[in-house]
Parts: structure tokens; sequence; C-alpha cells
């Protein structure tokens, strides 16, 4: 799927310049342009490459240093930046992937947040036992992140960094909350080509936005990336059987009252360091419940 941002653009720009400037052909007419009618052999350029090259004035109608080629361009971004279509093939936009990128994001959702009291899985993804999430596109990288179950538990994040920003790894972040460190561990490898970096700047998406603008690593599957993983209704399910683990977890080993709803966001602040590592090794491990999954 193509980014709808994404536009094109047949541009004209001189081939002997020493700076080649992209002039899209509908913003091309001008009086003060030479290269494309008769008046080109006045140019200073022209006239220093024919001389070299011993080119006529007469011999074209056009300026024969003129070029021309399609290119690509985001319609979101602020300043306009025009792609080969050769190198466009390698960015994001002309994949799945556009959906992750920033710009996409800030335009077709603007200051969207998941539900407040709601555990939302998305059919579309795949899921962890210890609540990751994977997305496999049907072209392009594939994403992971954390859901919105594992979210919700540690609420505000204060710090994000990454075990590894590259390379075939189970790709792994700690998370830092109110001074404890968290390790969250994808547990399936794969080769990572890039991390959400803007999370360093504002952790905050993770909670806000664990499935679109919280994702955490970028890559490229491999056949067992996806072993073990839990989709569409099996997954739903799943996460039910999750919170009614967590609240009878709460009341028999926190002492914390529950009352079948929801448990509260931001569940790391009502407990102390050694009752949350304890929570978060049941539940949010890379080996959480394996024996029983396996």
């Amino acid at each position: 799927m193509t980014c709808p941002f994404l536009r094109e653009a047949r541009v004209k720009y001189c081939q002997t310049a020493a700076a080649r400037t992209l002039i899209p052909l509908a913003q091309a007419a001008s009086a003060q342009e030479k290269c494309s009618s008769g008046a080109y052999p006045s140019c200073l350029v022209y006239q220093g490459q024919a001389a070299r090259d011993d080119h006529s004035a007469a011999e074209a109608a056009t300026c024969p240093y003129l070029g021309e080629s399609l290119m690509q361009y985001c319609a979101a971004a602020p300043v306009t930046k025009f792609i080969p279509y050769s190198e466009a093939l390698l960015s994001r936009c002309g994949t799945d992937s556009h959906r992750y990128c920033e710009l996409y994001q800030g335009m077709a959702h603007p200051g969207r947040t998941e539900p407040a009291d709601a555990l939302p899985t998305p059919p579309w993804l795949l899921y962890s036992a210890n609540h990751m999430w994977l997305d496999l596109a049907d072209d392009g990288p594939c994403h992971a992140g954390i859901d919105a179950f594992l979210s919700r538990v540690l609420g505000k994040i204060d710090a994000v960094t990454y075990v590894r920003l590259r390379g075939r790894h189970r790709p792994a972040a700690v998370f830092t909350v109110s001074g404890t460190d968290f390790e969250v561990v994808f547990p399936n490898p794969f080769e990572i080509t890039a991390c959400n970096l803007h999370l360093r700047a504002d952790p905050s998406r993770i909670a806000a936005e664990p499935y679109s603008g919280g994702w955490l690593f970028e890559g490229i599957p491999e056949p067992g990336t996806s072993a073990n993983l839990r989709s569409g209704a099996a997954a739903t399910e799943w996460m039910q059987e999750e919170q009614r683990r967590m609240n009878e977890y709460l009341q028999q080993c926190a002492g914390v009252a529950a009352d079948g709803g929801l448990f509260a966001r931001g569940l790391s602040a009502h407990l102390d360091r050694g009752q949350m590592r304890t929570l978060f090794h049941e539940f949010f491990s890379p080996y959480a419940r394996e024996e029983e999954d396996s």
C-alpha cells in the first residue's frame, strides 16, 4: 500500500550546473527562464559548456543540457524534497510501512490516543506471551512494540534506551519508570534496521499510542520471527484472560484490591519496587508462561 501523501512531479534541471536545482514543470513557465526557449544561447552556463563541447546554438529549440526526470515527494512534509523513483523504492513511502511515518501519523491521525478505558487488540497484529506485538506487512519491513496491556501497567515512562540499534537480535529496550529499569524483549529474532528514536525525546507516546506512534523496532523478518505468536480472535480471548489473571494476581500476590474490571492505568505507581519487579517477571519476561504456551 502506498502512502496517500506520496506525490509525483516531472521536473527539469540543468545537467551542467554546479548545484542542481529541480524545478517542477508546472512551475517552470517564467519570463526569466531560458532553458526551454530559443534564448538559451545567452545563458552563461551554456556558453561555458558549449565552448568545451563545440555545440552550435542552432542545433535545438531548447538547451541541449536541459534534463527532465520524474520525481516523488511527500505532500505532508513542510519542505518539499524531490526523490528519484529509483531511490523512492528504498523508502517506506511506497510500502505498508508508511503507517509508522511521523509525518503520516501527524496528518492522518492528529492527536490520536488509545482509548483510556479499554485494551485494544488490533486484529492485524501478532502478539507474544510477554505482551509485545509484531506487524508483518504485506510489503516493506516489519514493526514491533509493546501492547496496550503492558503500556497500561507501566503508565508514565520516563526514558527509553535501546539495547541494540541494528543487527540480527531479539529486539530489546529498557524503560525507566519512577527510577526503576524494566527490560522488554521481543521473544523471536529478526534483523533490526531501525529503532523509533523519536521516543527518546518523547517516551509518553508509548503509553498514548502503543500501536502507532509508540512503535519500537523496524526490521526484516525471517521464518521464525512469528513463531508462537497469537492473532485475531485467539489474541482477543488471550487479552481478556490476561486481564482476569492480572486482577487475580493483584488480589492474591500484591494485596491490591480489584473489582474485576480493568486495572488502573499506571499500575506501577501503586506498587512498591519489589512488587512491581515480581509482577513484571510474571507477565512480561520474554519467558513469561513459556511452559504453558509451548
